[in-house]
């Protein structure tokens, strides 16, 4: 009898629709993966800069007790005002990234605090403090920086900021003596290459103080604090003001004056990292909360002499022009005295309006402009560079020009 059976090697049309289909799948899983560790292997997007946000004290250290009234100690009050500042950066400068010494109630040690942000490669340190005193009058704040100044003032600030390292870091403690010559020499050096930036975040910070919050400005000074010293990176330590103070206590404890105290130093900063780390940030000034002070009406005078200085003149090369102010009306920019400022350029990004004022080949035309400007209604006035049309780094525009 003939054998009328289909080998098995030819029984394939059922399968093969299957066996097909199997195989589309493998390699779209393939093709799935080989996307999905390309993606997981891309390096991540660096931020444009890293800063860190100390609150002083914590845990078993409450700092200091104000005047006793309340339950809350200067630790609370640092942390609060950090944790407001943190976010201000956060929602509104999303190109950096901020690292908090601690966010809760605990303690971190003066050298740990040091150590985040010299591990963390930081681009500056900013480290709050509540300050006190034997007498409830004293009042104000004030920003410090590494230096050599030795006042009698600077010698209170040190021996209340460093107390704590004496207690719990004795190891630490004995390679920083500030009253041995040759090792403070030597960690005042070491500073010395970024004290300037750290003098004028300080300054920027007390302007704000000063000018928006209505704080009694007691100066930059200069003083020897284990953090600002062995932090490789520009390091400001701000006092926020006398919790002995009853007045300046209940303000600070407060959640107004510690959203004002936040967007003074939000301000500040981003002001200096502007300046130096051309960042994208387009923030209406007035968007953060500032004391309600009703201002008098301008009164239009006579054109001030400072108005007719304005250049505008570098049309090639490196050039610096002074961003004085931005916002969302557009409306012309005016001084505090009703005048037009001249040579202004208006830029949108987005719905906010920014200004630029002059044009000169000379950074130190530019750093009088901007003063001017400061004096005259626009306390975050600062300088920009550019090369060509192109807008680039401060510091690299100054290089340029040296040689």
């Amino acid at each position: 009898m003939q054998n009328t059976s289909v080998p098995k090697a030819d029984m394939g049309s059922p399968l093969q629709p299957t066996m097909a289909r199997a195989h589309r799948v493998k390699v779209a899983l393939g093709c799935a993966a080989i996307l999905f560790l390309s993606s997981a292997f891309e390096p991540p997007i660096e931020p444009a800069m890293v800063v860190v946000i100390d609150a002083g004290h914590g845990g078993k250290d409450p700092g200091n007790l104000g005047t006793g009234r309340y339950k809350t100690a200067e630790k609370d009050i640092t942390l609060a005002v950090a944790k407001k500042t943190a976010a201000y950066i956060t929602e509104r400068v999303p190109e950096v990234k901020v690292i908090m010494t601690r966010t809760g109630d605990t303690y971190p040690t003066v050298p740990g605090r040091v150590r985040i942000a010299n591990e963390a490669k930081a681009d500056l340190l900013l480290s709050i403090h509540c300050d006190s005193f034997t007498k409830s009058t004293a009042k104000g704040s004030s920003s410090w920086v590494m230096g050599l100044d030795i006042s009698e003032e600077s010698l209170r600030i040190e021996q209340k900021e460093n107390a704590a390292l004496y207690e719990d870091t004795p190891d630490a403690a004995e390679n920083f003596d500030p009253d041995d010559p040759d090792t403070f020499i030597a960690l005042a050096l070491k500073q010395q290459i970024y004290l300037d930036r750290s003098l004028e975040l300080a300054d920027l910070i007390q302007t704000q103080f000063r000018e928006r919050v209505g704080r009694k400005d007691r100066g930059v000074r200069q003083a020897r604090y284990y953090v600002t010293a062995y932090a490789n990176m520009p390091s400001v330590l701000v006092e926020l003001g006398f919790l002995t103070n009853p007045v300046e206590e209940d303000f600070l404890r407060s959640e107004q004056g510690q959203d004002y105290m936040a967007s003074a130093l939000f301000r500040s900063f981003r002001t200096y990292a502007d300046r130096w780390f051309t960042l994208n940030s387009a923030v209406e000034s007035q968007a953060l909360p500032v004391p309600e002070v009703e201002p008098d009406a301008p009164v239009v005078t006579d054109q001030p002499a400072w108005l007719s200085n304005v250049q505008n003149d570098c049309v090639e090369g490196i050039c610096f022009s002074v961003q004085a102010a931005s916002n969302r009306s557009g409306a012309p920019l005016v001084d505090d005295t009703g005048h037009e400022i001249p040579h202004v350029v208006k830029q949108t990004f987005g719905n906010v309006y920014k200004y630029r004022v002059g044009s000169t080949s000379s950074y130190a035309e530019a750093c009088r402009l901007r003063d001017n400007l400061r004096k005259n209604g626009f306390p975050d006035a600062f300088v920009l560079a550019f090369d060509g049309e192109q807008r680039i780094a401060l510091d690299k525009a100054l290089n340029q020009t040296r040689h």
